[in-house]
């Protein structure tokens, strides 16, 4: 069964930084995208995952939020 692309984040796309930043209510700024970047690392490193998922990535956040603008 093939992988669901828009489940899952792209991390070297802006835009989608952009929404997860936007929905947990935080700037879209360069250094916030870039720290969603190394979260996503050490997110997909802790949960053993190559890919993150959009909820994923969101619980992450909200564990980090203090981390962010």
């Amino acid at each position: 069964m093939p992988i669901k692309d828009k489940k899952h984040i792209n991390f070297s796309e802006d835009y989608e930084l952009n929404n997860r930043l936007r929905r947990n209510k935080k700037r879209q700024t360069e250094e916030n995208r870039q720290k969603l970047r190394d979260l996503g690392d050490k997110t997909k490193n802790s949960l053993d995952k190559s890919r993150l998922t959009h909820d994923e990535l969101d619980k992450a956040i909200q564990k980090n939020k203090q981390s962010f603008d």
